[in-house]
């Protein structure tokens, strides 16, 4: 019975656990994020407890980013009731604990337009439906290099918030996978069919870390990319804290880089006579920390 739910779930047989978010899943928003942390069970057990040592202290019950950083007026208790010095004492606790406990983070941002003008049919049939669901598969193929890089084999247990806008696309990447060479997906991945979930995130709280990364990077991704500024102008000093951490990792779409992608797989398959996607791995993704221009 793993603490940090405190339901009775069978986490045991997984080593590592990754938690995801997602941000702008909704039509109204112009940038898709996926954002994820990984960590050993163990190093999250002493999540939970120092969350929830923060939690007790300050006063409050599930952290929601979208409502902590919301206007008084809209009511979103307790987080309306605290003052600024406050709101930055808890935030600080929060990354901090993010920061200790984490093993590595990775956060993938896809702006809409340029994804919905390039993107074609056989793409969106057969490997990547929308926006989040090719930011999840791009995290994937870092979470693949890092889990070569770490030499590890085992499987991973992936958790999701529960009702989410996105939760059927995430399942069907779990369906596609199912379909191809499942040693070789288990080894890349760590994807196994019943190492994934969606659950509440006040019942399973490091999704509520992710949740902190993905509405950060998707507030940089508006007020900097999407505004024809580099990425590192103006970070919001809650971003910066959780990039101080050096095992984040974040990639950024541009528009260019969208346009390149589609091309070259139109290419692949004019020559190969097979979509890139059929071949494993397939790897185009954004590039870790750079962000082109979108447009």
């Amino acid at each position: 019975m793993p603490e940090r739910s405190g339901a009775n779930w069978w986490f045991a047989m997984f080593d590592f656990e990754v938690y995801f978010d997602d941000s702008g899943t909704d039509a109204n928003t112009p940038v898709a994020v996926a954002a994820c942390y990984i960590s050993s069970k163990e190093q999250w057990n002493e999540f939970v407890r120092n969350w929830d040592e923060v939690r007790e202290t300050e006063g409050f019950d599930v952290f929601h980013m979208c409502e902590f950083v919301a206007k008084k007026e809209a009511g979103h208790k307790p987080f309306c009731d605290w003052d600024n010095p406050k709101k930055n004492r808890v935030y600080n606790k929060l990354a901090s604990i993010i920061n200790t406990r984490i093993r590595c983070g990775f956060a993938v941002a896809v702006p809409k337009a340029p994804f919905d003008r390039y993107v074609f049919q056989e793409f969106k049939d057969g490997f990547a439906s929308d926006h989040y669901t090719w930011a999840v598969r791009s995290i994937l193929s870092f979470i693949s290099d890092w889990r070569e890089k770490a030499n590890l084999r085992n499987p991973m247990q992936y958790v999701f918030h529960h009702g989410s806008l996105s939760e059927d696309r995430i399942r069907q990447i779990w369906k596609d996978e199912s379909k191809k060479n499942s040693a070789l997906v288990d080894f890349r991945f760590g994807m196994v069919p019943e190492g994934i979930m969606f659950q509440d995130g006040g019942l399973f709280k490091p999704l509520q870390a992710a949740d902190i990364l993905g509405w950060q990077i998707q507030n940089q991704m508006r007020r900097t990319v999407m505004m024809g500024l580099p990425t590192s102008t103006a970070a919001h000093p809650g971003l910066r804290v959780l990039l101080g951490n050096r095992s984040v990792n974040v990639a950024y779409y541009g528009t260019q880089q969208l346009e390149k992608l589609f091309a070259d797989a139109k290419l692949y398959q004019q020559k190969h006579g097979k979509w890139p996607w059929e071949d494993i791995p397939f790897r185009d993704r954004a590039v870790l920390g750079k962000a082109g221009s979108v447009y």
